[in-house]
């Protein structure tokens, strides 16, 4: 089901101390509503609603922080229990992860920026169109705590939503004119404009995102996910997230078996392929192995989502050659895949957008569908013209 208007909440997180950084870039019930740090911090408003858009390697080093890998450790069934990620399923034995906010950063997807850092640390990826043909990342992080994930680049109009469906903060190099008025307007109250920073190419590393002088900028912004929570809790937002929508459960589901996903974006095939030993899923672009740069491995995945939403081409202009912005109609319902121990089980996916922290998967039954325990890559794929293939 198609919903044209809607109530929702925008949290996001786009932070830099300029002083110390450098020069600034242009760069369930429903819960209660609380103010994070966001590119635009709404005040307590949960019935504002948003204007209408215009239509028409290397050897792992300390980057890693001692998070190491998502663990695949045993999960209590369903995730809902103190101490368990409500993202993975997985206990969370470390006590700042069980206090902190869930942090988003966006990562770009260009041959210039792979391999990218730090995404084998994260719990949940988004993959998505970001403007013409090339898709783009949003990793969380909740368990881990990467110091260098990347390259860092700027927000799209999915990013109103995705905030919202997680309970997170969001940190990216800011938006472009077009959407930047559509964040503002997206609630009757808003404060505490900050944006990430141009380092001019200089190492920081006290900073939420710093430059490095091993890439052209502006493929040389990263983050830091050690000093964004920081900057989190400086600010008194550092709070955990109300996201309980998910179940998980380690037994392997009944569904269609399935080793290869092959999901055909334009700019691209994204090729996921089975690992029985491993019990996880590998990812490609076209024939080519996709690698976490901090750790030299092929990104993998315990659950692959294949998520089919309305996608709009809107009047905003995203970069020079003319690309228009893409809205990501994510509410409301539409069909689901989920691919895991090597199996499918289809079904929708379910968001109201008037709660934080809402998105169930749901099979034909109208069940949940559980996970298994450990991390999440989401595909989210237009309604048509996308080829997706098993075998």
């Amino acid at each position: 089901m198609r919903v044209k208007s809607h109530q929702y909440a925008l949290f996001m997180l786009a932070s830099m101390l300029l002083a110390a950084c450098g020069a600034s870039e242009p760069a369930a019930t429903p819960a209660p509503f609380e103010p994070i740090v966001t590119i635009y911090a709404p005040a307590a408003s949960p019935t504002a609603t948003r204007a209408p858009t215009p239509t028409p390697q290397p050897t792992p080093t300390a980057e890693l922080q001692a998070a190491g890998p998502v663990s695949d450790a045993p999960a209590v069934v369903n995730g809902q229990a103190d101490g368990i990620n409500p993202f993975t399923g997985l206990p969370l034995t470390d006590p700042a992860a069980l206090r902190r906010r869930p942090l988003l950063v966006k990562v770009a997807n260009t041959s210039d920026v792979r391999p990218q850092s730090g995404l084998n640390s994260a719990d949940v990826v988004v993959e998505h169109y970001s403007e013409g043909s090339i898709t783009r990342f949003t990793a969380l992080f909740l368990t881990n705590a990467p110091t260098k994930v990347g390259s860092v680049r700027s927000c799209r109009l999915i990013d109103i939503e995705l905030p919202a469906i997680f309970d997170a903060a969001l940190l990216c190099s800011g938006t472009s004119p077009g959407v930047k008025p559509l964040m503002r307007n997206s609630y009757a109250h808003r404060n505490n404009l900050t944006m990430i920073s141009d380092m001019g190419g200089k190492e920081c590393a006290t900073c939420p995102a710093f430059r490095t002088s091993d890439r052209l900028p502006p493929h040389n912004l990263f983050a830091n996910t050690v000093r964004a929570w920081e900057e989190l809790e400086s600010r008194g937002v550092n709070k955990p997230s109300v996201f309980r929508s998910w179940t998980f459960d380690p037994s392997p589901p009944q569904g269609k078996p399935t080793r290869v996903l092959n999901v055909g974006y334009k700019s691209g095939n994204v090729i996921w392929t089975y690992e029985p030993t491993s019990g996880r899923w590998l990812k490609s672009l076209r024939n080519e192995k996709q690698i976490d740069k901090l750790t030299g491995e092929q990104i993998a995945a315990a659950n692959v989502l294949v998520v089919h939403v309305p996608h709009v081409t809107t009047l905003i202009v995203e970069d020079v050659s003319g690309a228009r912005s893409i809205e990501i109609q994510l509410w409301g319902e539409g069909p689901l895949r989920v691919f895991r121990d090597g199996m499918e089980v289809g079904g929708r996916w379910r968001r109201n957008p008037q709660m934080i922290g809402h998105f169930e998967l749901l099979d034909v039954n109208d069940k949940k569908i559980a996970l298994k325990p450990g991390n999440t890559w989401i595909q989210v794929v237009p309604m048509t013209d996308i080829a997706i293939l098993t075998q």
